[in-house]
């Protein structure tokens, strides 16, 4: 008597686990952005007018709001999400594909960047693999939750 196995093999990978992930507006990318002003108007102000003072200063200054503006609390409200499968794949909410993240991604403390092509059916990929170019798409760590940071740096982890 032969039993039939109820086990589908092909199924196995298909209920791969979803994870919504959700973003803020990042607080570290504005104080980026006003560094690298200052180190602008620093080197401005001393070619030209050689106030070493004044310039050691403002570079004070700055250096001291720009670490008490990252040091509050990201309390700001959702901004958007993504839901993120444990197999890489990633589907934006303002886009209406999915995309796929390669091996080239990357978190650090500093952020998450991610490396994605769109996901196609296999004959549209085959045919668009040479013209299309990745994805790419950096968020800084403390536009996510410490579980959902977690979550993603599992997920990159496990692509390489």
């Amino acid at each position: 008597m032969k039993i039939k196995n109820s086990t589908q093999w092909s199924n196995i990978y298909s209920n791969a686990s979803k994870y919504n992930v959700n973003v803020k507006d990042s607080r570290y990318k504005l104080a980026f952005y006003g560094f690298l002003a200052v180190i602008a108007s620093l080197v401005i102000l001393v070619s030209f007018t050689f106030q070493y003072i004044l310039a050691l200063s403002l570079a004070i200054i700055s250096v001291i709001s720009l670490s008490l503006f990252v040091s509050i609390n990201n309390n700001k409200p959702i901004t958007n999400s993504f839901i993120l499968t444990s197999v890489g794949e990633i589907f934006l909410n303002k886009e209406q594909r999915s995309y796929q993240l390669l091996v080239g991604s990357r978190h650090s403390f500093i952020g998450c960047w991610f490396v994605m092509i769109p996901n196609h059916t296999t004959h549209s990929q085959h045919d668009m693999s040479s013209k299309t170019t990745p994805k790419q798409l950096f968020i800084f760590r403390d536009s996510f939750t410490k579980q959902d940071y977690s979550r993603i740096g599992r997920v990159l982890s496990e692509l390489e």
